[in-house]
């Protein structure tokens, strides 16, 4: 017996929807509709950064200004590890010279 493409793809909507109701609370999709809340789905999170960000700069200028010190560390160590370089590049250029590895040159 041959079903037809219209009767698989009946049994194929049908089966999708057995499954969606099987792992959501359609009871709760209804009301969400009708208060007009749409569910989480892509939500950023720029703005809660964004909001950690300002206030740990905040706090970080006022640690500065009123000379705060925590477990010994100043905001002038924490401008230190931030801008320390953790790789000696200097004594690689001069280890290295001046090599240049271009193809032109090789011709």
């Amino acid at each position: 017996m041959v079903k037809s493409l219209e009767e698989s793809a009946r049994e194929r909507r049908s089966y999708v929807e057995q499954a969606r109701a099987a792992f959501h609370n359609s009871g709760q999709e209804q009301v969400m509709e009708e208060n007009g809340d749409v569910p989480f789905k892509g939500t950023s999170t720029l703005g809660i950064r964004f909001v950690i960000a300002v206030l740990l700069f905040a706090c970080f200028v006022y640690c500065d200004q009123e000379k705060i010190v925590f477990h010994g560390i100043g905001t002038k160590e924490v401008v230190q590890q931030i801008s320390w370089k953790p790789f000696a590049t200097q004594k690689l250029e001069d280890l290295l010279g001046n090599i240049n590895i271009s193809q032109s040159q090789n011709k």
